[in-house]
């Protein structure tokens, strides 16, 4: 089974995380897995060479020219691809249109986006009713996506499935050596809890939500020792603005660590996550501090409520509710029982529901029931 990753950027973020953890579990079932970013010189995607079969880098303007598609088709054809998947809506239209060159191709579309740059508007709409028709399936991860999808476009409610998006169980794991090591060298005791806020700085990722309700926490837990970190970039504008609201309300309770290549060690040494987007289409974080035994206070939004158990694996709070979300970090700083409780509940729920080899069988299975095997 060989089949084509196409995504219009494998810049660093959450679902370049996801493609490689989905291509890392997917080559020992063995399917051979190129990835192809259609917006990245071939120089950027080299540097992922070694997660993947094969790579390629297309640098396409905004819309791919015939030539451009005519070479994703030599890929194609080259590989002896079976299957393109797509991740993005860019890499969407290309897959079906290299399946009306090819029919005997089949075409698989993940649908990552929180935002409507996608799905909304008539240009999104009159795109998206040209190209899923040859689209074999649409994936998401999960079940509010899933709405979302189907109420924005024309596609059959029976073409699209739930697949949620799997964690590395062999990296993503309790360890409490890593914690020893993060928490030594940012010079706090074991038993100071350590809260994280992880995430890029768009509005959409409600980094300032998150210091809004760590404040409201700082004021209710008044001398008690607890420390936060917050991981993550953004402009220099949205960055100054982020680390200004946090020195005005937190002092020298938050520092700002930028953005953290390997978050595994952070969320070993953490005791807590505060995760409050204002849309979300999965929350990975979520899942990869769940699978480190890490739970989590997060706004009711998107697919929060889908992987949080409120009350067992973390709390759930409105997502306007900034002092509402507060007080529940405050509460599960003071509470360590409480907090080691859910966390053993979260990382049992990450591996029944996360484990990445889990997350690659579905997608060789629906891969096989598209291309059956001879």
């Amino acid at each position: 089974m060989r089949v084509l990753h196409l995504t219009l950027s494998a810049a660093r973020g959450g679902r370049r995380d996801a493609i490689l953890t989905l291509i890392d579990h997917l080559r020992p079932l063995g399917a051979e897995c190129g990835l192809v970013a259609l917006r990245n010189p071939e120089t950027e995607v080299a540097q992922l060479a070694d997660r993947a079969d094969f790579v390629g880098g297309m640098d396409f303007a905004t819309r791919p020219t015939g030539a451009e598609l005519r070479q994703v088709r030599r890929i194609c054809q080259e590989r002896q691809v079976a299957v393109i998947h797509a991740h993005d809506h860019g890499s969407q239209y290309v897959a079906s249109a290299l399946r009306l060159a090819n029919p005997a191709l089949r075409a698989v579309m993940t649908f990552h986006r929180s935002l409507g740059i996608e799905t909304e508007g008539t240009r999104n709409f009159v795109r998206n009713a040209v190209s899923l028709p040859l689209i074999d399936r649409v994936l998401t991860a999960s079940e509010d996506r899933r709405k979302y999808f189907i109420a924005n476009t024309l596609v059959r409610r029976s073409k699209v499935d739930v697949v949620p998006i799997g964690v590395d169980l062999s990296h993503f794991r309790p360890d409490p050596e890593a914690r020893v090591r993060l928490r030594t060298r940012l010079g706090i005791a074991d038993d100071q809890p350590l809260a994280l806020i992880i995430g890029h700085f768009g509005p959409e990722k409600g980094v300032d939500l998150a210091l809004a309700a760590a404040a409201t926490a700082q004021s209710a837990l008044g001398d008690y020792p607890w420390h936060l970190a917050v991981l993550g970039a953004g402009s220099p504008e949205r960055t100054a603005t982020l680390q200004q609201q946090a020195e005005a309300s937190l002092g020298t309770r938050v520092r700002f660590h930028g953005f953290q290549p390997n978050i595994a060690g952070w969320l070993q040494a953490a005791d807590l996550l505060i995760h409050t987007p204002r849309l979300e289409a999965f929350g990975l974080v979520v899942a990869q501090g769940m699978a480190c035994g890490l739970p989590a206070v997060a706004s009711a939004v998107g697919a929060m409520p889908e992987l949080i158990e409120n009350g067992r694996t973390g709390s759930l709070v409105a997502a306007d509710d900034t002092d509402g979300l507060g007080r529940e970090v405050a509460r599960l700083v003071r509470d360590a029982d409480e907090r080691r409780r859910m966390g053993e509940r979260a990382f049992a729920r990450a591996l029944q529901y996360y484990d990445a080899r889990q997350y690659a069988r579905r997608h060789i299975a629906l891969y096989r029931t598209l291309v059956p095997e001879r």
